[in-house]
């Protein structure tokens, strides 16, 4: 249970704390915040963004400082991207200034900024009044097509909140888009919402989605894998087979990955079709897609499935891709055997180009809670050698999420090694990484990453990293 309730109750546990280290961190970073809140001047859209994700650190003052900001700039897309940040914190908004948020958000001036500021708001919705959904819900879906999808997508992650009558008429809006992009753009974005929905909305979503052709069938029935949870075996077997009948390598492998969000839903047969689909295709863009894709489905997988996507894996000749495969498979590296996930790391550590080898690195790293002792500080030593800035900055990044399966030399040297990269986004880049591993990190090195994030040109990225996993760790 958190330890806190509102943005006051957060600030004053902070700043009541002070002898705890922790505390003492997350009260230095949030002073450094609201020192570059104060100097509206210099707050752009995308700082904005960054300082929202620590709205609930910010003193009420800020709080209304970073809002008017947010809703007073000149260009419509610029108050969109602002507003989509300060959606995602509704909760630390008082009535009022959410009702100037959906003001703003509905009198964008050009209509695709008013559809991704509409849509937006709908991961606040469970902070708005119900007159309040019903204004966006009426806004979005009275768009013409061209971004009635955008905002009907971005507002699907409030859809618990919304009445059936407002969810009924999302759904029947979206199925009954006329253009096959366009109403594959709104299926997409509606598909991971399912729970939410009635049968007979499913089914509707189901049926649109297999009458669309090529690359908009697949982005349909792409979106819709992550909701298999909530459809019918009858509704499985017509999507497997509507993604298998695609003609086209790249919108079969394209619908593949996203279907393999439901694999836990599908029967041994339908999982097997989809396996052997992925690992046969005759070019390496599709074999790595599908493979990546995979990844996250490994757990309900058969230990014949696993050796095939592994042995294909090692197969593709294209580093790219090879390292999307690589990457794709860490999400599931709990599920194959030690030999398996040494083919991995060696694979990882052998590509040829540094940028190759970071993105193979970041993602097995979220992994290596089940890597041996010898396969971290391979990957380790390998991050460590990459010469590039961003690339080196990356893997440090991505190796952040394993801090608590490091050595303490190994911490050490992920730690020195970030502070000394040379450019500001690199060092931020690798901190914010490191944060999700603060809780296993030393005093001082937690001081050298908070002194180094609140002094960055590029200072938000770096302290929002570490202020959000402070707050987790205290949680």
């Amino acid at each position: 249970m958190a330890l806190w309730g509102t943005s006051r109750d957060l600030r004053d546990l902070v700043q009541g704390v002070d002898s705890f280290p922790k505390y003492r961190l997350l009260s230095r970073l949030m002073q450094a915040a609201e020192r570059h809140v104060s100097d509206c001047s210099q707050l752009t859209p995308g700082l904005v963004g960054k300082y929202a994700s620590m709205l609930g650190l910010l003193r009420p003052q800020q709080q209304e400082r970073l809002l008017t900001t947010a809703i007073g700039f000149a260009n419509s897309s610029n108050e969109a991207s602002a507003i989509a940040a300060l959606s995602e914190k509704m909760a630390h908004l008082n009535e009022g200034q959410r009702e100037r948020l959906i003001d703003c958000a509905t009198s964008c001036s050009t209509s695709r900024d008013k559809a991704e500021a509409i849509g937006a708001l709908g991961a606040g919705a469970a902070h708005l009044s119900e007159p309040q959904r019903d204004r966006l819900v009426a806004a979005a879906i009275g768009m013409g097509e061209l971004h009635m999808p955008i905002a009907i997508a971005r507002l699907s992650p409030g859809l618990a909140h919304l009445s059936e009558h407002q969810r009924n008429s999302v759904v029947a809006t979206a199925v009954g888009i006329n253009d096959g992009q366009f109403k594959a753009r709104a299926i997409f974005g509606l598909g991971a919402r399912m729970a939410h929905l009635s049968e007979s909305q499913r089914e509707s979503l189901v049926v649109a989605a297999i009458g669309l052709t090529y690359d908009d069938k697949a982005r349909a029935i792409k979106g819709l894998g992550a909701g298999m949870a909530h459809l019918s075996e009858s509704q499985h077997e017509r999507l497997i087979s509507a993604a298998l009948g695609l003609a086209r390598d790249g919108d079969k492998a394209d619908a593949i990955a996203g279907l393999c969000a439901g694999m836990a839903h599908l029967s041994e047969f339908q999982r097997d079709r989809l396996v052997a689909a992925a690992i046969s295709f005759g070019n390496v863009r599709a074999t790595g897609d599908a493979i990546a894709g995979l990844g996250a489905a490994v757990a309900h997988l058969s230990e014949p499935q696993r050796k095939s996507l592994v042995a294909a894996t090692m197969d593709l000749g294209d580093n790219f891709f090879q390292a999307l495969a690589i990457a794709g498979l860490g999400v599931g590296v709990a599920h194959l055997s030690n030999s398996e996930r040494e083919s991995l790391v060696v694979a990882a550590i052998g590509l040829g180009d540094s940028w190759h080898r970071s993105r193979a690195i970041e993602g097995l790293g979220a992994a290596a809670a089940h890597l041996s002792d010898s396969q971290r500080e391979s990957l380790v030593v390998a991050a460590l050698g990459l010469g590039d800035n961003f690339d080196k900055a990356s893997a440090i990044n991505g190796l952040g999420a394993a801090v608590a399966h490091l050595s303490d030399s190994q911490r050490e040297a992920l730690v020195a090694a970030a502070l000394s990269l040379s450019s500001d986004d690199g060092k931020a880049h690798a901190i914010a990484g490191l944060g999700a591993g603060v809780a296993h990190l030393s005093e001082a090195q937690c001081d050298s990453l908070v002194a180094v994030a609140g002094s960055l040109g590029v200072e938000t990225f770096a302290i929002s990293g570490l202020a959000r996993e402070l707050q987790n760790s205290l949680a």
